[in-house]
């Protein structure tokens, strides 16, 4: 089966993301880990029908899966890709905390790539 545009996205921006933090460049490292995250949401939304089209939404679709799988690690995991995201303007995250949150979006990306398999 094809994966949806969103879920191959949110694969390419992880890949970058880690090319990105192996040349140091981590404010780019940060902003792909975001993209990533966001993109597997915005796949996820799209299966279940739900918009996505600001922040507030892919943190209220997060906060609903969350809520129905009891798993509070994917509101903390997806906070660590808004870190990233914070990060790609304001510059304050280490090497080393970049690559903790993109371990952590890896993560949420594999758990939520488990939820769309089960669509």
């Amino acid at each position: 089966m094809d994966r949806p545009l969103h879920q191959q996205q949110s694969r390419v921006f992880l890949a970058q993301a880690t090319e990105e933090l192996a040349k140091d460049d981590l404010r780019q490292a940060s902003e792909k880990g975001w993209g990533a995250a966001s993109q597997i949401v915005k796949a996820v939304a799209d299966s279940r029908g739900w918009d996505h089209k600001g922040h507030s939404q892919l943190f209220s679709a997060v906060g609903t899966i969350a809520n129905e799988l009891e798993d509070r690690a994917l509101r903390l995991m997806f906070s660590s890709a808004n870190d990233l995201h914070i990060n790609f303007y304001d510059g304050y995250l280490s090497n080393n905390e970049v690559a903790v949150r993109l371990a952590d979006v890896a993560d949420f990306v594999d758990k939520m790539e488990a939820i769309l398999a089960e669509a």
